[in-house]
């Protein structure tokens, strides 16, 4: 393989293993601690091969009790090296051939392979007819049987399958329908299948006629589990024949210095597969600023708000005509109550803070609207939502709503409701007022003067007259029309006045309780959903870019 494509195929592998780090840091609180210990013992098992010798390839021989894996490695390697008998298991270690010593030691440690044979000649020096045939960096291991009863054994051989480049799977004419070999190891290499070869081992004990039958039937098994494009290549490690073949196809994978690389990307494509299967929609849809905006309507409807609106439109209208009225008259409005003093509300002076309403407490009407509105927002919300992602969401939001009473109960009393203020035409409009009603008085006093005098004897000038009418009568006239009429004006101004506070209140109102919805609820939703739209995208893309 040139070197260009082994540097795009471990481009390759490091962006797909990059994107799996970022997906499992954004996703991990959601997925299941299967998903992720299987993403972490691959990226983990993909960082330590990748650190440890490119130059080397490690080749590993699988095989159960009986199926003749020694003796096809001694054949192999044309020595002796691991142990062959009728005493099972006769494997109790893992056994490497090496043909390359030189960068093998740490990856060597890393496999936990302890017994290791360097390749050479009786004079000590490399077998050239060896490095012939086998590449000067191959690994070659014989490892315990898959189905041996030592637990330790079987602990060796399952952990280096997940670990050698290329696996050579032998099998033997009375065992290679096995169900453990098939269902407990074979299935789950599906991925590696570009990295798998399978060595019908001990071909003659059968006769010729019926190899054709035994390899068709072999080849029915391995389709069952999508296996059916798997070499297979039939030898006698007793006889030789079909060693050469079988030397022939370790020898090219040897040649493969990047089969590591690609035996770490089918591991990653795998995980990448096994996530993106898990993903419900490639990505979910926010929820529109109409809903967010009914969720608030509701919420601040529960509230109370359109109440309250009523309340400073009565408040505004009572404290108008308070300021504004016939001052004769005025006193009967002190006996009406404030709605917004009684609530606690409109007082300027008050730190929002500190301060509570005194509204009363919310119904169980009230309180079953606000959670039916933010149920039924999450719901919508995390619908397309793997079933994994939305319990951790509704929990968020409960989380977050627990205080929201109180909370939006601080938000209203902090609220400017637009009535903490008197209007600045109330002050001109009370002066006038006073000015008419004293004229008025003035007027009255100064005709019931003229019969006071007249008893006592006292002459009295005339009182001037203007048009015929004399003035004090004007000022009576004038002074009570002036304050009735200004008075009846003024409460035709306030009543549009306290419409537009109405308004108003209520969308300051709206807008604090809108505040803190979004923060409880509307702002971890979005939070949520984009985490879960980067997560998906991570995946996505690098699910297009597997094998």
């Amino acid at each position: 393989m040139s070197e260009r494509k082994i540097l795009r195929a471990v481009s390759g592998l490091n962006s797909q293993i990059n994107s799996i780090v970022e997906a499992m840091q954004l996703a991990e609180p959601y997925l299941e601690p299967e998903t992720i210990d299987l993403a972490a013992d691959v990226i983990a098992r993909a960082e330590s091969r990748r650190q440890l010798s490119a130059e080397h390839v490690v080749v590993g021989l699988f095989g159960a009790t009986g199926s003749g894996k020694s003796t096809m490695f001694n054949a192999l390697v044309g020595q002796e090296l691991a142990t062959t008998g009728v005493i099972r298991p006769t494997t109790t270690d893992t056994v490497a051939a090496i043909w390359e010593p030189e960068g093998a030691g740490e990856l060597l440690d890393w496999l936990e392979v302890t017994t290791r044979h360097v390749i050479e000649d009786r004079d000590g020096q490399a077998d050239s007819a060896k490095k012939k045939t086998f590449d000067s960096g191959l690994l070659l291991l014989d490892l315990p049987d898959m189905d041996s009863t030592a637990v330790d054994h079987h602990k060796i051989a399952s952990r280096l399958v997940g670990q050698v480049d290329y696996l050579v799977w032998v099998l033997d004419p009375q065992k290679y329908a096995d169900a453990s070999i098939h269902h407990g190891y074979l299935n789950s290499l599906r991925s590696q299948q570009g990295n798998l070869l399978i060595v019908l081992n001990q071909i003659d004990t059968i006769a010729e006629r019926d190899r054709k039958q035994v390899v068709d039937s072999l080849r029915g098994i391995l389709a069952t589990s999508r296996l059916e494009n798997l070499p297979i290549v039939c030898a006698s490690a007793a006889t030789g024949e079909g060693v050469s073949d079988v030397q022939a196809k370790i020898a090219a994978a040897a040649k493969n210095k990047a089969l590591s690389t690609r035996r770490l990307r089918a591991d990653v494509d795998q995980v990448i597969h096994h996530l993106s299967e898990e993903l419900q929609v490639e990505k979910v849809r926010l929820p529109s600023q109409v809903h967010q905006a009914e969720l608030e309507r509701v919420i601040a409807k529960a509230h109370g708000a359109h109440y309250i609106a009523d309340a400073v439109e009565t408040s505004y209208l009572l404290r108008g005509a308070s300021r504004t009225g016939w001052p004769l008259t005025t006193w009967l409005v002190k006996l009406r109550n404030d709605p917004l003093k009684r609530m606690n509300l409109g007082r300027q002076h008050e730190d929002p803070e500190l301060s509570l309403t005194s509204r009363p407490e919310l119904s169980i009407a009230e309180t079953a609207a606000i959670e039916h509105g933010i149920n039924q927002y999450v719901a919508e919300a995390s619908a397309d939502l793997p079933e994994s992602w939305k319990e951790p969401l509704r929990e968020k939001v409960h989380a977050n709503t627990a205080e929201l009473d109180d909370g939006i109960d601080a938000a209203i009393a902090g609220t400017p409701l637009g009535v903490e203020r008197s209007s600045w035409w109330w002050p001109v409009v009370k002066v006038i007022q006073w000015v008419a009603l004293v004229a008025a008085l003035g007027g009255a006093l100064w005709l019931a003067g003229y019969p006071v005098a007249g008893y006592f004897q006292f002459e009295l000038p005339e009182a001037p007259r203007i048009e015929g009418i004399a003035v004090p009568t004007l000022l009576v006239f004038i002074g009570i029309l002036l304050g009735i009429v200004l008075g009846l004006a003024c409460s035709f101004v306030n009543r549009i006045v306290a419409k537009v506070k109405r308004r108003k209140a209520l969308k300051n109102i709206e807008r604090s309780v809108s505040q803190l919805v979004r923060q409880a609820v509307i702002e971890p939703v979005d939070q949520h959903l984009d985490t879960y739209n980067s997560y998906s995208a991570l995946i996505t893309s690098a699910a297009k870019k597997a094998d």
